[in-house]
């Protein structure tokens, strides 16, 4: 009995040393192709890939636009949302929230804290371009 219950602290001692415990960093910020969202994960030992999910500013549900195969021990990643300019509900308000989800090979997840990126200049620019090209069709 005594032996059994050493085994098991020992095995939970172990589960926590090298469980799963979170981000370094993520951040979010426009690029000249959209907006490019950046991460590193404190341990990828238990990860199985991470999802990239984007919402609106004025929304709260987030829809996953990609994912990502980790690549090892301190790898930092970095995911480009260049999709944005295709949706037809895209005008006015170039803010979006974001968040990196980390599935863990139990199947259990832990998400990222949200962050926000905005599209200044950038967007119009875009938008009148597509408008100048569908002239011409």
């Amino acid at each position: 009995m005594r032996n059994a219950l050493k085994i098991i602290i020992i095995s939970l001692t172990a589960i926590l040393l090298f469980a799963w415990d979170g981000f370094n960093y993520i951040a979010a910020a426009e690029s000249d192709n959209g907006i490019l969202i950046e991460w590193q994960a404190k341990n990828e030992e238990d990860i199985s890939y991470y999802e990239i999910y984007r919402s609106r500013s004025d929304s709260d549900i987030l829809t996953r636009i990609g994912y990502v195969t980790p690549l090892g021990k301190s790898a930092s990643y970095s995911f480009l949302d260049n999709d944005i300019f295709s949706k037809p509900g895209v005008s006015g308000d170039f803010r979006f929230n974001y968040k990196v989800r980390a599935v863990l090979t139990n199947g259990r997840f832990d998400d990222s804290r949200i962050v926000q990126a905005s599209l200044t200049s950038l967007g119009v620019r875009r938008q009148t371009w597509g408008s100048i090209k569908a002239m011409f069709r």
